[in-house]
Parts: C-alpha cells; structure tokens; sequence
C-alpha cells in the first residue's frame, strides 16, 4: 500500500526508541533536556495532499510550531521547528516516505528520514546519520 500522506494527521506520541535513540537526536542536533519533554508529549500534524504530488505538513510541539509545503522528486526548502531551514527532497520508495537532507548541519552531513506506516495507528521513522542508524515508533492518540 503507498505511503498514506493524509492518514498520517493527527496526534502521534513516541512509543518505542531503538537504544541509541537519544545519540540519533543529539547528532540532529536535540538536546537531552528537549528529548525527555519529547517523549512525554504528542506532536500534533496535519498533512494536505495539494494536487499534483504536491504535499502541505504542518507541525506543533511545545508550544513550536512549522508549515512547510513539498512536491515529490523536488528539492526544497523546510524550516524545522526551531527555525533552521534546511534543502530536502521526498519521495514514496514503495510503502516509505523517504527525506534526504544533503547538507543537514552545513558541513555536509547527510541524513535520510524514513517514515513506514506499519498499520493504521503506528509510525516507525528510522533515521540514518553517516553509519548511525536509530529509529522511533509512534502511536496515533
């Protein structure tokens, strides 16, 4: 089944971490202290599809909040929810949302973002960072 953009709104609270979780997000740049309030919390998310492969995602967490729009296939401009911007570019590999950041720090660090729905109330999201690798799993509240 392709990944289903629209299915994915709603508020999702993380789970299940893969043991290097918290280096995975610390390399992402998450410091410890925002990384506990994170597992405590749901973030909040709405996702439009706008026609033509083009994707509206909107995004709140403590207080923080982040739009962004994205066609597949297409490089773009994101701004995270600390407001970085970042260049990314998504695609659908079979069932996966796939985002790859080309130059997530500035200094060259590549990083892939893949997102599975693996049935109708859970997310897994696996992050690969150079050769670190960690994942999350998040339930639809």
């Amino acid at each position: 089944m392709p990944f289903d953009f629209e299915g994915s709104s709603g508020t999702w609270k993380v789970m299940k971490t893969s043991d290097n979780y918290s280096q995975v997000m610390q390399k992402l740049g998450m410091s410890p202290g925002n990384l506990e309030k994170l597992m405590q919390i749901g973030v909040w998310s709405e996702v439009k599809d706008l026609g033509d492969n083009k994707y509206s995602f909107k995004s709140k967490m403590m207080d923080l909040e982040m739009d962004n729009t994205f066609k597949l296939g297409e490089e773009c401009e994101q701004t995270d929810f600390a407001g970085t911007k970042r260049k990314v570019t998504f695609t659908v590999e079979g069932d996966d949302l796939v985002a790859v950041y080309p130059n997530f720090d500035g200094q060259g660090l590549q990083v892939r973002q893949t997102r599975t729905r693996t049935d109708q109330n859970t997310m897994r999201m696996t992050f690969k960072i150079g050769e670190l690798e960690g994942w999350n799993e998040a339930q639809k509240m």
